[in-house]
């Protein structure tokens, strides 16, 4: 398939030749420099010599969807896939379905030293993405024209853009193909990876895609149970949220979400008393505990 492949890159010095080395060279790769300082522009601009069918170039502005924007705008491939400059690439379909607008993909998660397949719905359900994460930057390839409809990656999140993407994208109802056949890539989980080396180090970024997430659904045009079961996954995933930070020892951003919470959300007294549950659980590093709260939205 006709698929340009858009890596943003900050500060990766010590991991992108790499990456870069287990991708085909046959697929279109734009390579977004995006104000690194450690010496990643130098090297990526000799693999750039060395690579055919290789692009690199600079994006001031600050965060990663800025940087996949860019690649966006360049990308001049019915499809596009973005993937991120410290994984492993494995390979993609040989083929997909050319009518859809997104072809989904399992992907596996290293941290720690162990391996594990990432949650993985065959879903189209806004919910289901709320909750679990399913839809990652490597975990889906877009049509070039689709995501462009959508308007591209929200570059006011400069955290989990990829989580609000995937749930945008879905709010849209777009046609999805789901690749169950065998698992793609895997993901590091590090201290100096993109999250960051705590939810808690970035809590105000955090809170700025809720306010996103939550203006995302309640501008959708969808008015269905759905709507609602979406409301409700978020309202939970805060919660959750919310006890990953206490279990953090930071209140004071446990505190934040809270204040989300509050403004946002107007639920019955039932439905805080699970949410503080939900909350309890995480801070007691309960795994898991999102599962839950998807069986009961």
């Amino acid at each position: 398939m006709d698929v340009t492949i858009v890596i943003p890159i900050y500060n990766r010095k010590d991991f992108i030749r790499t990456t870069i080395d287990r991708i085909d060279v046959k697929y279109p790769l734009i390579l977004v420099d995006n104000g690194s300082t450690d010496g990643s522009f130098e090297v990526c601009s000799e693999i750039v010599a060395a690579r055919p069918n290789t692009i690199l170039v600079v994006e001031q502005k600050p965060g990663a969807a800025a940087a996949r924007n860019k690649g966006l705008a360049l990308c001049k491939t019915e499809w596009i896939y973005f993937f991120d400059s410290d994984d492993v690439f494995t390979c993609l379909p040989a083929e997909w379905n050319n009518d859809v607008d997104m072809v989904c993909l399992p992907i596996q998660q290293e941290c720690g030293g162990k391996l594990r397949t990432r949650a993985y719905f065959p879903v189209d359900l806004p919910h289901v993405q709320i909750l679990s994460s399913m839809l990652n930057t490597p975990s889906v390839i877009y049509k070039t024209s689709f995501l462009m409809s959508a308007g591209g990656w929200n570059e006011s999140c400069l955290m989990w853009d990829d989580w609000e993407l995937g749930l945008r994208s879905l709010l849209r109802s777009p046609k999805v193909q789901w690749i169950e056949s065998q698992e793609f890539h895997v993901i590091h989980i590090h201290p100096h990876g993109m999250t960051g080396p705590s939810l808690s180090s970035r809590t105000d970024e955090i809170v700025n895609t809720l306010h996103v997430v939550f203006d995302d659904i309640y501008n959708s045009d969808d008015r269905t149970a759905e709507h609602r079961k979406a409301f409700a996954a978020l309202f939970y995933r805060c919660y959750i949220l919310s006890g990953k930070m206490l279990r953090e020892g930071c209140p004071e951003c446990s505190a934040k979400v809270h204040t989300f919470i509050f403004d946002k959300f107007r639920v019955n007294k039932l439905s805080h008393m699970m949410g503080r549950l939900f909350e309890w659980a995480s801070s007691k590093g309960v795994r898991g505990v999102w599962r839950i709260a998807l069986r009961i939205v």
